[in-house]
């Protein structure tokens, strides 16, 4: 099988590249930047995905389109766009991929949406069916491309699309990175409110998994819910506390009122620079679990590893790479780093 993947030097894009070229695919690759890995094992073409015409060219020939590139201001690449910016750029690349798929006659197209897509959780767990308001132009993007998404697939486009929470992975970028750094290095630890609400998150690879289920699977369904078991997701300070035993760290936690946060952010993003994106702040301490079921009985799906799994398999890659591979955080986390009192011991 020949495998067209956008965003392929992503979290994401590394993680289903590594699957597909061990199970013997050929894939091609198509980003912005190349992969960290210059073996990486396929053929890699540099390209925006606002250029049709080089989308095109990568796409001929293959059998499935994974479009996973996105723009976040959380990733560095992007942190100087504004939310306009971000919304233009996200709905146009679903938009061309969609396009180049209809035209070349791609057997399959699989998209990864997003949970940002339903904001501010009005029932828990989420199905499929929850409102959608997003809380920002990630989400708005996310959600707008999903319309272009279902109009595809009323015009017979075989399309799947899947609805992820928070990647965890190597080559994690943006706020858990200083987490996994304080951590690392003894310092106090803040959580975004009191800490005992409950958050989902999944794993890169088992989001990998998921996107290569959508190719095996035959379904009516089209939306797919993804995370890690809602069943064993335990609370944030729960989870933080699990990472810090972990690591063997002496880490203390330290609880921020979410109103300080929400306020504080706020002010930053005005100036932008604020660390964090409104999807963020404004759930910074919501409850917020998605139903899986509907992956695991249309699509065979089933998450491999929990929540504290997840962050502590991230946290061991990000200790043990740290020679090649150190993200730049933002300066506002790097000062609130540098503040902090020595607990190197």
């Amino acid at each position: 099988m020949k495998s067209l993947v956008t965003g392929c030097s992503g979290l994401l894009g590394h993680c289903l590249t590594s699957l597909l070229t061990e199970r013997g695919d050929q894939v091609v690759g198509f980003d912005m930047v190349p992969p960290a890995d210059a073996s990486a094992g396929y053929e890699f073409v540099a390209g925006d995905m606002r250029d049709l015409d080089k989308l095109r060219d990568a796409a001929r020939g293959v059998d499935v389109i994974y479009h996973l590139a996105a723009g976040q201001r959380m990733k560095p690449q992007f942190s100087g766009l504004g939310e306009e910016e971000i919304f233009d750029m996200n709905l146009a690349g679903v938009a061309n991929a969609i396009a180049v798929a209809e035209e070349l006659g791609t057997p399959k197209l699989v998209y990864t949406s997003s949970s940002g897509i339903y904001g501010l959780p009005q029932t828990v767990p989420c199905t499929e069916s929850h409102p959608t308001v997003p809380l920002g132009a990630y989400g708005d993007s996310k959600l707008e491309a999903e319309e272009l998404c279902r109009q595809a697939i009323d015009r017979g486009l075989d399309m799947m699309v899947l609805r992820p929470m928070s990647l965890f992975g190597p080559r994690m970028t943006g706020v858990f990175v200083i987490l996994y750094e304080w951590v690392r290095t003894n310092q106090f630890v803040f959580t975004l409110g009191s800490g005992n609400n409950r958050v989902q998150m999944v794993s890169a690879w088992d989001v990998s998994d998921a996107c290569m289920k959508c190719v095996e699977a035959t379904t009516d369904e089209h939306f797919f819910n993804i995370g890690s078991d809602p069943a064993t997701v335990p609370t944030v300070y729960e989870q933080v506390q699990a990472l810090i035993e972990h690591a063997g760290s002496s880490s203390r936690v330290i609880r921020v009122p979410a109103s300080v946060l929400r306020n504080a952010a706020r002010v930053l993003d005005t100036v932008k620079l604020s660390p964090i994106v409104p999807e963020h702040y404004l759930l910074a301490d919501s409850v917020f679990l998605l139903d899986i079921d509907r992956a695991r009985t249309e699509l065979g799906w089933e998450p491999k590893r929990s929540n504290v799994q997840l962050m502590c398999e991230a946290y061991d890659w990000y200790v043990d790479n740290l020679d090649q591979y150190t993200a730049k955080p933002h300066p506002v986390l790097r000062l609130l780093s540098a503040l902090q009192p020595g607990r190197a011991g």
